[in-house]
């Protein structure tokens, strides 16, 4: 390769890598970091390698604040980055009040029986009003808020909608979390499932991932080239095309 097309190369390569750049945000958790929800401490067994785990934890909507925003808008966040409304997507990792995670944003994480469950959900909290796709976000209450923890877990590592059978099973809930969380596993089959737009995961290798709410917004930022990317990428396209014509007129 001739020192022209391996500068070419180069430069096409640093377009397109500009160009797909993640988007990231940093998340200071809350202390408590249950805070303005509560929690329901609560049993729970899952799949691990070899057999199950069974751990004893609590269940409930995480909060945060979002800083240090890079590749979307502030406002894709649902209530505000001072209040970022979340919940555990991942019962392998942890995290604990005051942890600053630094996440990628995955805009297509949510498997497709959570979107099953949060339609349902958003369904029963909606009932007698407008429909809200972001009712899962803002539970009335500390139960509601586990329940909604506890069904997102059934969706990601199980394959029914019992959390008394199967892969995941949960026990020892509060009354109120249990009824609660009855009353959105049944109304899964009747319901619209959630689209992928209005939700997004945060993804960490030393943290818990975390699923929340998105406000559709553009094309992230993340998919649209630079202005100087575009212009750099194009530079190098058309530098590798008169190349190649040079050396077939050679």
């Amino acid at each position: 390769m001739t020192l022209l097309k391996k500068a070419l190369v180069t430069l096409a390569l640093a377009g397109v890598a500009s160009a797909s750049q993640a988007a990231t945000v940093q998340v200071v958790f809350d202390n408590p970091i249950f805070n303005g929800s509560g929690s329901d401490p609560v049993h729970i067994r899952f799949p691990s390698v070899g057999g199950s785990t069974t751990d004893y934890v609590a269940a409930g909507r995480f909060q945060g604040t979002a800083s240090s925003i890079v590749g979307v808008t502030p406002g894709i966040f649902v209530d505000n980055t001072n209040d970022l409304m979340m919940y555990c997507y991942d019962v392998y990792e942890s995290v604990n009040s005051s942890w600053v995670v630094n996440y990628e944003l995955n805009f297509g994480g949510a498997v497709a029986r959570t979107l099953d469950f949060l339609g349902a959900v958003n369904t029963v909290m909606s009932a007698g009003g407008s429909y809200d796709p972001y009712a899962w976000l803002h539970p009335v209450n500390r139960n509601q808020g586990a329940a909604i923890q506890i069904g997102i877990w059934e969706s990601l590592y199980d394959t029914d909608w019992n959390i008394l059978t199967g892969s995941f099973t949960a026990w020892s809930l509060e009354t109120a979390t249990n009824n609660y969380l009855t009353s959105f596993l049944q109304a899964v089959p009747g319901s619209a499932s959630l689209d992928q737009g209005y939700t997004m995961v945060m993804e960490a290798p030393n943290a818990q991932d975390m699923i929340t709410g998105r406000r559709p917004q553009p094309e992230p930022a993340t998919q649209v080239p630079e202005p100087d990317s575009l212009a750099l990428l194009g530079l190098a396209l058309v530098g590798l095309a008169a190349s190649r014509r040079l050396r077939k007129a050679a």
